[in-house]
């Protein structure tokens, strides 16, 4: 019977990509990390589908440039109790995403959706 059960495991095993069974590692990041990361720097990623880039000014001016569209200056900010990033848009006021890292790298986490990006060092925006 034990060796049956080690039998069925490695089969199991054997089927499972390797990774395939861990759950992806996020850590949510802290207030001090999150303003330490942003700031002066860029994040590209792809948001609801469409490309972007994203600069995080020292001023807490942010600039969001999406590949369809055009540049949007927005303000941003961190927010020391909650360690949530914080974006301002003229069109939908404030709005607080957590930053995570993950096994795969930086993420924005907002209303249960994550969204992956990079972080570029410096302002790397197409101008």
């Amino acid at each position: 019977m034990f060796r049956r059960q080690i039998i069925t495991a490695a089969l199991a095993l054997a089927l499972v990509p390797m990774g395939a069974a861990l759950p992806a590692q996020e850590a949510v990041m802290s207030a001090e990390e999150v303003e330490n990361l942003l700031t002066g720097n860029t994040a590209a990623g792809v948001w609801d589908g469409v490309p972007y880039k994203s600069y995080f000014g020292p001023n807490g001016t942010t600039i969001y440039d999406p590949a369809d569209g055009d540049a949007l200056v927005g303000k941003w900010r961190v927010n020391p109790k909650t360690g949530q990033f914080e974006s301002f848009w003229a069109a939908v006021g404030w709005t607080a995403y957590s930053v995570l890292r993950t096994d795969r790298g930086l993420a924005w986490e907002v209303d249960g959706q994550i969204y992956p990006f990079e972080l570029v060092e410096g302002r790397e925006l197409a101008e």
